[in-house]
């Protein structure tokens, strides 16, 4: 009996000491360091990475807070695409479009940006942007075929940018998250065989 009592006093004391050892030889997981988040405009809170990105807190039921700049500009490599096939300038080509809404989670007024321009394209590649039937700008366009985009390069940030385009008819939807395109906007572009109206 003393014996089993002895025994089992020497298992815990080997146990115990077992473990201790365990314990300094198991090295500790150490927690890897967060990197910081990177801006391209530091100390502003404007993420140019995303689409708007708000630092800081905002408690439930808050107001987002709403951020209304323009997109930064970004070189549209136009010419790295070969040419847009003939059914794709005609398609385009064919009247006026209209950029009637526009949305983005962070500038809930971007829309305002876009209704009063008009897009007319020509089959050699180039488009003027129309403000009541009067060209305010002229850029050049293309379109990637295998990732249905949209390339379009002018001074106009709201515009200049790539698109993802889902389109039904003369009806396009324009996504802003393409590899060059960042700002999560989203624009309803819809066609028209008349012009738009010019000044009333």
């Amino acid at each position: 009996m003393k014996l089993n009592i002895l025994l089992g006093i020497l298992a815990l004391a080997l146990g115990y000491l077992t473990c201790k050892s365990l314990k300094k030889t198991t090295p500790e997981p150490q927690q890897a360091a967060q990197p910081a988040p990177t801006t391209q405009d530091q100390g502003s809170g404007y993420n140019w990475n995303a689409s708007h990105v708000i630092h800081g807190d905002n408690p439930d039921g808050a107001f987002t807070k709403q951020i209304q700049e323009p997109p930064r500009m970004v070189a549209v490599p136009v010419d790295a695409l070969p040419p847009a096939s003939a059914s794709r300038r005609a398609y385009l080509s064919t009247g006026w479009w209209h950029l009637n809404m526009a949305f983005q989670p962070s500038d809930t007024l971007v829309h305002h940006n876009y209704q009063s321009k008009w897009l007319h394209f020509r089959e050699d590649q180039t488009f003027d942007i129309l403000i009541k039937n009067k060209v305010v700008d002229t850029g050049r366009w293309n379109w990637d075929e295998a990732k249905n985009e949209i390339y379009l390069s002018c001074k106009d940030p709201y515009i200049n940018n790539t698109w993802q385009v889902m389109d039904k008819g003369f009806v396009m939807i324009w996504k802003g998250n393409t590899e060059f395109n960042v700002t999560g906007i989203q624009v309803r572009v819809v066609g028209s065989k008349n012009p738009p109206p010019g000044e009333e």
